[in-house]
């Protein structure tokens, strides 16, 4: 992270704790531009992303211009772009926006070829998605970390190393733990036989601007997903080749976004570059050119956020989330929080008709408390309130109060912000 290399920030999509954290890391690293994990077709949609008047949640939506399922059957339907207020990247594009540096989407456009490696029914991965293994297919270091860590299986290894962790600890802690999370994941890939081709491509593509930028002096932040992060240092193969190389990947490298600053510190298109980057790297090759994506910045809601809608790079509980955010990595704060949180699902039960009350709430601040000293954490987080509230509330019981306590905690931890 010193002179002339890039100051690399791994997150995952929604990432409460980081997303708090980024501008405070931003501040520091005062970087001359900032690179987002977002395709180049977003490029003039992040001004108003990051406009003061944009309210989340929301989401970008990418469609081929000749309608979803259009074309040949190796071309891409549509994609999704959700973000939360606890997205990092939309923390990031607030605070370029708010300090004048430009952005610059440098992830693989799109419309670019590679993106047909993933096979024609793998839906566009949302920016911090991991490209790891399902859980379950043999052993590899994040199930020994999982072990470790609180023993259940299929533990959310981000939950657990970064979120778990972040109350107290600073800035920059939170953002070298979120990088060995990104190299545990990326590590343990490679060891089961090798990161997708898609994934290599994409990465090929962000180390063009990243070399783009350091070659024109200036030096950028990246706020990419973790999983990513290892791949763009100076050491990975091909980091320190000049902009327009084309890597083993088979992806063409970058030929540069230019354009002048909007008001909002995004990078807008000028007319003599309306055309993207995945078309000039097509026009390179000879293949033909594909077919430009329409773009549309959409409202969304909370529970679409929620990775058990189906949203693939969905995290639990987007809610609890919000409150962790607000939280801001301050410990008292999060455990009043936790307070405030444990007497909504103790109202929400009361309402259904069952007979939980201030005792019942008490409890589970208790035994989340409890569990989070047993784990040498600095404060319960999301696991601790679910255990707590299983023990105290379900009482063991899978169908009559547990389905009540399970809705009390869909209504309260998922929510249905809009």
């Amino acid at each position: 992270t010193g002179p002339g290399s890039p100051f690399l920030i791994g997150v995952r999509h929604h990432a409460p704790s980081l997303a708090a954290a980024l501008p405070a890391l931003l501040d520091a690293a005062a970087p001359d531009v900032l690179l987002v994990e977002l395709p180049a077709e977003f490029q003039p949609w992040l001004g108003w992303l990051a406009h003061e008047e944009t309210e989340a949640p929301v989401a970008l939506a990418a469609v081929p211009a000749d309608g979803p399922g259009a074309g040949p059957a190796d071309e891409r339907g549509p994609a999704f772009y959700p973000f939360a207020d606890f997205s990092p990247e939309l923390a990031a594009l607030r605070w370029a926006a708010g300090n004048g540096v430009p952005v610059v989407a440098c992830d693989l456009p799109l419309a670019d070829r590679a993106w047909a490696g993933a096979g024609p029914d793998t839906p566009a991965p949302a920016p911090g998605a991991d490209s790891v293994p399902a859980p379950g297919e043999g052993t590899g270091l994040s199930d020994a970390l999982r072990s470790r860590l609180t023993g259940r299986d299929g533990d959310d290894l981000w939950d657990r190393l970064v979120e778990a962790l972040a109350p107290g600890s600073t800035p920059e802690a939170l953002r070298r733990a979120a990088l060995l999370t990104g190299w545990a994941l990326r590590h343990e890939s490679e060891a089961r036989g090798g990161v997708d081709r898609t994934d290599l491509a994409r990465e090929a593509w962000m180390r063009g601007h990243i070399a783009q930028a350091l070659a024109g002096g200036q030096r950028p932040a990246v706020v990419v997903g973790a999983f990513h992060a290892p791949a763009l240092l100076p050491s990975a193969t091909g980091a320190t080749r000049a902009a327009g190389t084309t890597e083993a990947t088979g992806a063409v490298g970058v030929t540069g976004v230019t354009g002048t600053t909007g008001a909002t510190g995004a990078v807008e298109p000028t007319g003599a570059t309306a055309t993207t980057e995945a078309t000039r790297a097509t026009e390179t090759v000879g293949d033909p050119v594909p077919a430009a994506c329409t773009v549309s910045l959409i409202p969304y809601t909370y529970p679409l956020l929620d990775s058990r809608s189906g949203y693939p790079a969905g995290i639990r509980d987007p809610e609890w989330q919000h409150i962790v955010l607000d939280a801001a990595g301050d410990p008292a704060a999060l455990h009043e929080a936790l307070i405030r949180t444990a007497v909504r699902i103790c109202a929400d039960l009361r309402e259904q008709g069952h007979p939980y009350g201030p005792a019942d709430g008490r409890e589970i601040v208790r035994v989340a408390g409890d569990l989070a000293r047993l784990r040498d954490l600095p404060a319960p987080g999301r696991g601790e309130l679910l255990e707590a509230v299983q023990t105290v509330l379900g009482r063991g019981e899978t169908y009559g109060a547990g389905r009540a306590v399970a809705l009390a905690l869909e209504r309260v931890l998922v929510g249905a912000r809009t």
